[in-house]
């Protein structure tokens, strides 16, 4: 993207109407009202409560779903993946003389229904990178009018700055779609070590001996979570990002450093590893056990 249409694209943003900038200003307080209060890292799961999902996974009648299962337990809640990079768990990611996973900065979706098509979740994922993108001829006239106040030009030559400002911002569905799969940030493309546990090596390795992968859908990683929840006796809500909070608070429970955990969960900002760190009640009881011992 050039550095002009970056700055035609911060323009953009600051040239809204007083009453459209309202509206939306105040639709994110509703939602930042909503949730901010509650966090991934509120439904983290205790050592004990993992276990017990790991353990349910033993009870389940089909191997094959159970297999799945662990794995997807142990990505989630011990490696730290998220739901989307779980779902396109490629083999070749896979380093076993490392004992690591390397997430790329892009792999061509191949998952959905027909042949060569993105998945459900990466469609979803292209209409919201073009709902959030693109912008209308009356926004570009908007931000137009608010650039070049003071400016006289007549409606014909506003209407055609305008049409050609829509056609540099925004893109297509299929130019969206041609860039799925992408990790959900750019820190997101890590390598992530999973030999820290061999019980983990073990259930990945035979899952991926067993299997060619998930099926089409993340869905079915919500399946296989939802379905041990309901096995196990565990009372908190489980579902992926909860898990991926589980994997952050064990890593912290291990002295890890900020950066580090950073590195491991894909996190762009030192506050979020640093809550982590700073408010893991099992590392707080084992340095007090420590002192009284």
């Amino acid at each position: 993207m050039s550095s002009g249409l970056d700055a035609r694209k911060q323009a953009i943003e600051t040239g809204i109407n007083l009453e459209s900038d309202t509206v939306k200003q105040s639709a994110l307080d509703v939602l930042a009202g909503q949730y901010a209060s509650h966090h991934a890292r509120d439904d983290a799961l205790s050592p004990r409560e993992f276990e017990q999902l790991i353990a349910a996974t033993y009870e389940i009648a089909n191997e094959q779903i159970a297999c799945e299962t662990r794995a997807v337990l142990y990505l989630a809640g011990r490696v730290g993946l998220r739901k989307g990079e779980i779902t396109h768990l490629d083999a070749d990611w896979f380093d076993w003389s490392d004992g690591s996973i390397t997430i790329p900065e892009f792999q061509a979706c191949t998952k959905g229904q027909h042949a060569a098509e993105p998945c459900g979740y990466c469609r979803r994922r292209a209409e919201d990178r073009v709902e959030t993108n693109n912008i209308s001829h009356a926004d570009a006239i908007d931000a137009l009018v608010h650039v070049m106040e003071g400016e006289t030009t007549s409606d014909q030559e506003l209407d055609a700055k305008a049409a050609e400002l829509v056609s540099e911002v925004n893109i297509s569905m299929e130019d969206a779609l041609a860039k799925q799969w992408q990790p959900k940030t750019p820190q997101s493309a890590r390598t992530v070590p999973f030999d820290f546990d061999v019980r983990v090596e073990l259930a990945l390795e035979k899952w991926l001996e067993s299997s060619d992968g998930w099926e089409n859908s993340a869905a079915t990683v919500n399946r296989r979570v939802n379905r041990v929840a309901e096995q196990s006796p565990v009372d908190s809500g489980v579902y992926p990002h909860a898990l991926r909070a589980t994997a952050a608070s064990y890593h912290a429970s291990r002295d890890i450093s900020v950066h580090s955990l950073m590195s491991i969960m894909g996190w762009s900002d030192p506050g979020t590893a640093r809550a982590y760190v700073t408010s893991n009640d099992e590392q707080a009881a084992r340095e007090i056990r420590s002192k009284h011992r």
